[in-house]
């Protein structure tokens, strides 16, 4: 027997299942014969231990066992029956005991998923911005491969260190007086411009002469990648071993080489067509975001508290500075903190209603493919990637969710009304930098 008891006005319902005591104790018949078969107990044969022993000793554990059974699967028939598309794990409390003569009564509280219409896509006016790639845009890219890839050889004359060069150096560091460990290295090579370092080393390494020892003091910034470090006050006594100079790279053909083509010819083939991926790759980027606004901004329904307190959580639990900001400060973390939580529900169960509806799902070969794509970063452990995402569901499920969510997208791509307008690549640059400028601002 089930008795309903739901307000309308709200996502979370409840509902209450009583089995009678006959039921379960025709279950506990069937597991006492099955367990009666399959016991070893010394001073009975197998498969011969009478019926009464196993009553006398596992009662208890039987009667539990069977009633936590029963009571899932009467809740289950009745998700099924009314067709309840739940938000989260349902919480199951017992409202009767586990007793001989005593019927089961349980009750389940959960929160179901909102209903709501989708809107017609043709009414979505999108501009997708198309970037044409040019001569200029690969002779760039070639300058900055001449870069890359230049070479250096020791100075001929005496002079200080400039922008441009590579220093040979060698360091230790100290906090507290005392040597830390990974603050000390011989013969590093240091190329000043280019951001590898601590910025308070490329400044005091400037109009420096070789063999000149340097000292510098710098604190390690708050989100620096080693945490027993992050504001720690160091120091650092530096010597300058050898200043080189750059030897510039002016021949495509060498470059080529260098690359890993055969011609300056198939180098720019490579480049064009790198570009166009890339340039596709933002027009995409852009265009998501733009749907992702429209379409949070077109629907309203309420959203399952369960969800967002999930989200919510998950978000505090993973950051580290909250606990440093003062009264006001982490009020207004967590009111923000809270806000994001409820879009990011909301969208999730936009585009998932969107892909439900539409019959978008994602296939084994293109997980093989993102998998193919993680593969291409780390060259060598190919075999290790593929059998640790075989063997964790949820690092699985992770790849899942942004391809179905591009799949998503691309569907209301094809089915809304597009305009292609022909922008420069320094103009969508631009463009998906702004964006990316306005998502740093909202964290």
């Amino acid at each position: 027997m089930i008795k309903k008891q739901n307000d309308s006005n709200s996502l979370e319902k409840k509902f209450k299942i009583t089995i009678p005591y006959k039921t379960v104790e025709n279950k506990m018949e069937e597991d006492f014969n099955n367990l009666s078969k399959t016991l070893k107990v010394a001073g009975f044969r197998p498969g011969k231990v009478p019926i009464s022993f196993v009553k006398g000793k596992y009662f208890n554990q039987v009667l539990t066992n069977v009633s936590e059974k029963l009571i899932r699967e009467e809740g289950n028939k009745k998700f099924d029956k009314e067709g309840y598309r739940i938000a989260s794990q349902p919480k199951v409390t017992l409202l009767s005991e586990f007793k001989e003569k005593i019927d089961l009564e349980a009750e389940f509280i959960f929160e179901v998923l909102p209903d709501f219409a989708l809107k017609d896509f043709k009414t979505l006016k999108l501009d997708n911005y198309v970037s044409k790639i040019e001569d200029g845009d690969i002779k760039k890219v070639i300058k900055k491969l001449f870069n890359d890839y230049k070479e250096f050889e020791k100075i001929n004359v005496k002079r200080k260190s400039t922008k441009q060069d590579r220093l040979l150096i060698s360091f230790k560091g100290y906090i507290d007086g005392k040597l830390f460990d990974g603050g000390s290295a011989e013969n590093q090579a240091f190329d000043i411009g280019q951001n590898n370092y601590l910025p308070e080393f490329e400044e005091n390494l400037i109009d420096k002469e070789m063999h000149e020892e340097v000292t510098i003091n710098l604190i390690f910034p708050k989100n620096y990648q080693k945490k027993d470090l992050q504001e720690k006050k160091a120091r650092f006594v530096v010597t300058i071993n050898e200043i080189l100079q750059a030897k510039p790279l002016t021949d495509e053909d060498e470059l080529a080489n260098k690359v890993g083509v055969k011609d300056k010819s198939e180098l720019k083939q490579k480049i064009k067509k790198e570009l166009e991926k890339y340039s596709k790759d933002l027009s995409f980027s852009i265009l998501k975001n733009t749907i992702i606004r429209k379409i949070e901004s077109q629907y309203d329904f309420m959203l399952p508290k369960t969800l967002v307190d999930n989200e919510y959580n998950l978000i505090i639990n993973n950051e580290q500075n909250n606990q440093e900001r003062n009264d006001k400060e982490r009020k207004e973390f967590e009111e923000k903190v809270k806000k994001d939580a409820k879009t990011k529900v909301k969208l999730g169960l936009i585009i998932s209603e969107i892909g439900i509806k539409n019959k978008i799902t994602v296939t084994n070969q293109e997980l093989e493919t993102e998998i193919a794509k993680i593969c291409m970063q780390y060259p060598g452990k190919e075999k290790e990637i593929i059998d640790y995402y075989k063997k964790n569901p949820a690092q699985m499920k992770s790849l899942k969710g942004p391809v179905f969510e591009n799949k998503v997208i691309n569907f209301i791509i094809e089915n809304a009304n597009v305009t292609d307008i022909n922008i420069t690549s320094d103009e969508l640059n631009k463009k998906i930098s702004k964006i990316e400028e306005e998502a740093s601002k909202t964290k």
